[in-house]
């Protein structure tokens, strides 16, 4: 059985992300211009951009590959980069519970810190699961269609970004324009004040893992917050 979209829900979602796909534009032609630098022929930069869709781990591999470094090392860098994705993933999964299983394949397959990002700010608007999910569909899309082109767009004429421009800072500063209006309370203030802290503090843990770290403490320090409220309300 096809799966059926609220249009509603997920032009919103489509419209809703649009502010901070500026940001992986250049980034999109940094990678795919990296592509192109390696060697990778067209057909393989291509084949390489559809199915690992994550562009750190992009960069990072075309990096590797060029300075040619070991499969595994390749490997392991990818997944260590993409261990982000067993939060995100595990904050989405209640939305998609009564899913099918190629809806949860293409909703796993089509997650990125943006789509995520732009969800988690509007999930205050949503009136059931299925609302979430095509919200989450409309963001996946759109951030496919401008990825890929500027991966492609990228491999052809070469990295077009000025050499001025910030790509790590355009793309932090999309998530803090996120991040912000959902900081409501003095709580959510403090734990996103101490996950900024903490990451400084953490940031030259081997393997860069130092984000992966911050979240897990974060997550547990929310954990604490939260049930001592419960605890506190119920006596």
């Amino acid at each position: 059985m096809l799966y059926k979209v609220k249009m509603k829900f997920f032009k919103m979602g489509f419209i809703s992300v649009i502010p901070i796909v500026s940001g992986i534009i250049p980034f999109g032609a940094v990678v795919g211009s990296a592509f192109s630098e390696t060697g990778l022929k067209f057909w393989q930069a291509m084949l390489m951009d559809w199915a690992l869709y994550a562009g750190a781990a992009q960069l990072a591999s075309a990096n590797l590959m060029k300075m040619n470094a070991a499969i595994f090392v390749i490997v392991i860098t990818g997944l260590i980069i993409n261990s982000r994705f067993l939060l995100y993933s595990a904050a989405m999964a209640p939305y998609l519970k009564s899913a099918s299983p190629l809806t949860k394949f293409l909703c796993a397959f089509c997650l990125t810190d943006q789509s995520y990002a732009t969800m988690n700010a509007n999930q205050h608007k949503f009136h059931s699961d299925k609302d979430a999910t095509d919200f989450y569909l409309g963001t996946a899309v759109c951030m496919q269609m401008v990825w890929h082109t500027s991966v492609l767009m990228g491999y052809i004429f070469g990295n077009f970004a000025p050499a001025r421009i910030s790509l790590d800072f355009a793309i932090a500063l999309s998530f803090a324009a996120l991040l912000i209006p959902t900081l409501k309370s003095k709580n959510h203030k403090f734990v996103a004040l101490f996950s900024s802290v903490l990451s400084l503090l953490l940031y030259e843990l081997p393997l860069r893992t130092g984000l992966m770290v911050t979240a897990l403490i974060s997550i547990a320090l929310a954990w604490f917050i939260i049930n001592r409220r419960r605890n506190h309300d119920r006596q």
